[in-house]
């Protein structure tokens, strides 16, 4: 199996980014420092993108698509759900190409498509 690179996570994790500063979300900032450390510590990058703080348990940034609507109209709301459901799961399925990765994460990806493709 050929490993991924942390290029080819840049541009998903720049799409997440975004999405959590469009809604204020301080986890934004964990975002732009993983990928900060995309090129400078490559170890550092891959423990925290594919670390129990993003797939596992109720803290993690997977769970926190499943949050409180922070005031947005509802519909905004929604469509930024299934956007950040739609890009988490991509990352997701990227990480799953490695040879080691988080356990958490294939269930996530699982909901997340199962989710959007119902309109959950």
């Amino acid at each position: 199996m050929t490993e991924p690179t942390s290029q080819g996570l840049i541009e998903p994790l720049l799409a997440l980014q975004s999405l959590l500063e469009g809604i204020g979300h301080p986890r934004a900032d964990e975002v732009a420092e993983a990928i900060a450390l995309a090129d400078s510590d490559p170890a550092a990058f891959w423990r925290i993108v594919d670390g129990n703080g993003w797939w596992a348990g109720a803290g993690s940034l997977a769970a926190e698509t499943m949050g409180d609507n922070p005031g947005l109209p509802e519909a905004d709301w929604q469509r930024t759900v299934r956007d950040l459901r739609e890009v988490m799961a991509e990352i997701g399925e990227i990480l799953l190409t490695r040879d080691t990765v988080n356990p958490g994460i294939s269930s996530w990806v699982l909901a997340f498509r199962s989710w959007n493709a119902s309109g959950v």
